[in-house]
């Protein structure tokens, strides 16, 4: 059975989360996998405030464009409406993000309408446990998708999350590397960030609220980290790209963190690091990808939006009508032939009837004067 959320407004992150709290899961027998649950949203608008903020925090320049990392906070209230359906099997407080990846066709203006659509996919059986996918695409008004994002989740076997550290980890070779930049993440960071994003998720909040969860204070958000990471690698100008993201390790708050980076030729790797290089909380890439004005077209599955509609419909009447005009009103080059034309044959007609024998020979008069006209 498959399930489809239709909402003429963004609900509510703080509802969302309520729901999560209480939802408990069923599971899944083996086998089985996740229904396909879709969440859509059309007419979407970025709030200029909500966005001022997220820029600032982040640290992205003002360029009347949205962030790349942004649509993903867009499409947060739809995430929270698919991964606490009835239908979906898994506890969402349970679920750990792992990765994430990202395709920029084009850049999205900071006031475009969009139309928003999410979906959930798997799950897969890994080592930790199992992993799953939310697919998320931002639809313009003439129904390309300028924008699309797959997030990677994880559902640990077992309980707990606070992640020890793997025995036999093997650190990257650090002279390839060059620091960028580096950061305070301040203690209330979670919290600063969790209400501009929509993620108050507890273990971002306060060290209190982590701990029942395994962690011994509470920790950044990974996509604050990642959105202060490629605020500082995309290089400027380019704005159709790819980003991708593996979350390694939690940032603890507060702490102080590094960002490293270097360049392969084809685009930029990146680490995010502590000055004792004793972990690494986040390995990343940006690349560039073959630039599209419009997008990719829509998914042939996926409905036009509502504003794509309006203009196809208006963009046929007005070809129906122009039919209807050039049927009812020849171009005056036509007319001006016509009638040279009807001239022409009027005056043949003319002389044949001159030339044609009397009354014994009609026959063959007529035969004479249709060979004149055909010819």
């Amino acid at each position: 059975m498959s399930y489809t959320l239709e909402f003429k407004e963004l609900p509510s992150a703080w509802t969302g989360f309520l729901r999560a709290a209480l939802a408990r899961g069923t599971g899944l027998k083996p086998g089985q996998s996740i229904p396909p649950i879709v969440a859509r949203c059309r007419g979407v608008v970025a709030d200029a405030e909500a966005l001022r903020k997220y820029r600032s925090l982040c640290n992205f320049r003002i360029d009347g464009k949205l962030p790349p990392s942004y649509p993903h906070v867009l499409a947060a209230p739809l995430h929270l409406q698919v991964l606490t359906h009835k239908a979906f099997p898994f506890k969402l407080l349970g679920a750990v993000h792992v990765r994430n990846a990202v395709t920029q066709h084009r850049a999205i203006a900071a006031n475009e309408v969009l139309d928003i659509e999410v979906s959930v996919e798997g799950p897969r059986p890994v080592d930790a446990g199992l992993e799953f996918d939310l697919v998320t695409r931002i639809f313009d008004t003439t129904g390309n998708v300028p924008w699309e994002s797959t997030s990677t989740n994880l559902i640990r076997k077992g309980s707990g999350g606070g992640g020890k550290k793997k025995s036999g980890w093997t650190p990257p070779d650090w002279s390839q590397y060059q620091v960028v930049e580096s950061w305070q993440t301040p203690e209330d960071i979670g919290r600063r960030y969790g209400l501009i994003a929509g993620d108050v998720n507890p273990i971002h909040m306060h060290a209190l609220a982590a701990k029942p969860f395994g962690f011994k204070r509470a920790i950044a958000h990974g996509m604050f980290s990642y959105a202060r990471s490629v605020a500082r690698i995309i290089p400027p100008g380019q704005e159709a790209l790819k980003l991708t993201v593996a979350f390694k390790r939690p940032v603890f708050l507060p702490s102080r963190v590094e960002l490293l980076m270097r360049e392969d030729g084809q685009g930029r790797e990146y680490l995010l690091t502590n000055a004792a290089r004793d972990t690494v909380y986040l390995e990343g890439r940006v690349d560039p990808v073959a630039s599209s004005a419009a997008g990719t077209p829509a998914p042939s599955e996926a409905p036009a939006p509502a504003a794509a509609t309006t203009t196809t419909k208006k963009t046929s009447a007005t070809k129906r009508a122009v039919k209807k005009t050039s049927a009812k009103k020849p171009s005056a080059s036509k007319t001006a032939t016509k009638k040279v034309a009807a001239k022409k044959t009027a005056a043949k007609k003319a002389a044949a009837k001159k030339t044609a024998p009397k009354k014994g020979n009609a026959s063959a008069g007529k035969r004479t004067s249709a060979k004149k006209t055909s010819s």
